[in-house]
C-alpha cells in the first residue's frame, strides 16, 4: 500500500497506526497525505526503510505491534490464543411458523421426498449441516463460533463484523461456509440434471485460506470418490475457485493474516435431482469430512501459533 491506494486494507491500516502511534487518523480508506507521514513516522521509529510504502516488511511489523498491544489489555483479549471454528449456514432457515424466510434458494423436484412435498431449501438445509457440525466439534473438544441466526438471512456485514470482532480479541482459527450450488432455471432440463458435484471457494490472492481449503478438498476426495469434484486447476496450482465472495473477502483480510482463513463450500448443485436426493442423503458423511478439516487445521495453526 502507498499514498493514492483506496479500500478497506487502507482503512485496517489507519485503525492499526491510531493504536500503536496514538493519532488519530481519519479511519476513511484513503492513504492519504496524514496516513503517508505516520507510516513514515512509524518506519523511523522502528529503524525501516523510511519510504512511506507499506509493503511486507512494514506490515509485519505493524501487525506485530497491534497484536501485541491487544493482547496486553485484559479487556480486550478474552480469547486469547484461543483456537475456534466460525461456522456459517448461507441463506435463511424455517421460521417458527414453517416458513421457508429466503427469496429463492429453493429448488422443487417432483416426486422426491425432500423438506416440503418435493421442496428444498438450501438456507434449512445449510443449518442441519452446521448444526450437526457444531455438535460433533463439541464431542472434539474443538470450540465454535455460530456467525448465522436460526433462521433470519442476516446481512454478510453483520456476519463478517462478527468474525472480525471475535479476532480482534485473540481468537485465531478459520471459517467455514455451507452452501449448495444452483445454476441457471433457463437451462435445459438435461443441462440442469448434468450440473453436479463439488467445490470450495476462498478470496481471491494466495493466503491461508488456500493451505485450509486443500485440506478440506482432500478429505471430500477421499470421502467421495465417485462424485464430481470441480477444481480450478486449469487457473492456478490448487483445487479451490477465487471468488470476492464478501464473508470471505471482509474476513480473510491483511490484518488476519497467518491468524484466520476462510472457505465456503458448494456441496451439490440443488438444480438437480440427483444432486438434491444426494445432499440429503449424504449428510453424516458432509459432516464428517468438515470434521477431519477442523482438526487438521487445529493442528496445523497450533504449531504456527508458536
Amino acid at each position: 500500500m502507498k499514498k493514492g491506494t483506496t479500500g478497506n486494507k487502507v482503512k485496517n491500516l489507519q485503525k492499526k497506526l491510531n493504536k500503536i502511534m496514538s493519532v488519530a487518523l481519519v479511519v476513511d480508506g484513503h492513504f492519504g497525505q496524514d496516513t503517508h507521514l505516520i507510516v513514515l513516522r512509524f518506519q523511523e521509529v522502528n529503524n525501516l526503510t523510511m519510504d512511506g510504502i507499506v509493503g511486507r516488511v512494514t506490515m509485519s511489523a505493524i501487525n506485530n505491534q497491534y497484536l501485541q498491544m491487544m493482547e496486553s489489555s485484559n479487556l480486550m483479549t478474552f480469547g486469547k490464543n484461543r483456537f475456534v471454528v466460525f461456522v456459517d449456514a448461507g441463506h435463511g432457515g424455517i421460521d417458527e411458523s414453517g416458513r421457508y424466510t429466503t427469496s429463492g434458494k429453493r429448488a422443487y423436484h417432483d416426486g422426491v421426498d425432500l423438506h416440503d412435498n418435493g421442496n428444498y431449501y438450501e438456507g434449512y438445509e445449510n443449518r442441519i449441516i452446521a448444526e450437526q457440525f457444531i455438535q460433533e466439534l463439541t464431542s472434539e473438544g474443538i470450540q465454535s463460533v455460530r456467525v448465522y441466526h436460526p433462521y433470519v438471512d442476516t446481512s454478510l456485514s453483520v456476519r463478517t463484523r462478527l468474525v472480525n470482532d471475535y479476532l480482534n480479541r485473540g481468537y485465531f482459527g478459520y471459517l467455514i461456509s455451507f452452501h449448495s450450488n444452483a445454476i441457471s432455471s433457463s437451462n435445459s432440463p438435461e443441462k440442469l440434471e448434468q450440473t453436479r458435484g463439488f467445490c470450495v471457494y476462498t478470496t481471491k490472492g494466495d493466503t491461508l485460506s488456500d493451505k485450509i481449503a486443500e485440506i478440506h478438498f482432500k478429505n471430500v476426495f477421499d470421502n467421495f470418490t465417485d462424485w464430481n469434484l470441480r477444481t480450478q486447476r486449469s487457473t492456478d496450482s490448487d483445487s479451490d475457485f477465487e471468488a470476492n465472495f464478501q464473508i470471505l473477502r471482509q474476513t480473510d483480510t491483511e490484518q488476519n493474516a497467518g491468524r484466520f482463513g476462510a472457505i465456503l463450500e458448494e456441496f451439490g448443485f440443488h438444480t438437480s435431482k440427483q444432486d438434491t436426493e444426494f445432499i440429503i442423503a449424504n449428510r453424516d458423511k458432509r459432516v464428517k469430512c468438515a470434521v477431519l478439516t477442523a482438526k487438521k487445521v487445529k493442528e496445523m495453526m497450533k504449531k504456527m501459533q508458536k
